[in-house]
């Protein structure tokens, strides 16, 4: 098995994301993933948070998921509607988003997915 200096086990959102924020440092990372490809069946994220597209947006790929998904200046908590319009930042607002529309568009060592089953790990 070939030796990586971070290993990262899940190629969901958050561990792509830190994937991709590694490699950009220059770090040697690797994911570990069970499924073969991004592609899932189901969903298990409906949207993303403001400040979730405050850190897309400083990487530059905020517009990738603000073309597929749906503004919404209203959020939940215990079922209760909160109105995030005057938020003091650029991006308030949440994006409905469905997880298995925007695997594809995280940003996976900041350019491919690179992945090794685990059941290819020993």
């Amino acid at each position: 098995m070939t030796e990586h200096a971070v290993v990262i086990a899940g190629g969901g959102p958050t561990g792509l994301m830190l994937a991709g924020e590694l490699a950009l440092a220059k770090v040697d990372v690797a994911i570990l993933e069970r499924r073969a490809s991004q592609d899932l069946v189901g969903s298990r994220a409906g949207g993303l948070h403001s400040r979730t597209i405050e850190v897309l947006d400083q990487r530059g790929i905020a517009d990738r998921f603000l073309s597929q998904g749906q503004v919404a200046q209203v959020a939940r908590f215990a079922w209760n509607p909160l109105d995030i319009s005057d938020f003091p930042t650029r991006h308030n607002y949440g994006l409905g988003l469905w997880q298995n529309t925007s695997s594809a568009y995280w940003p996976a060592g900041s350019a491919s997915w690179r992945c090794r089953s685990i059941a290819d790990v020993k």
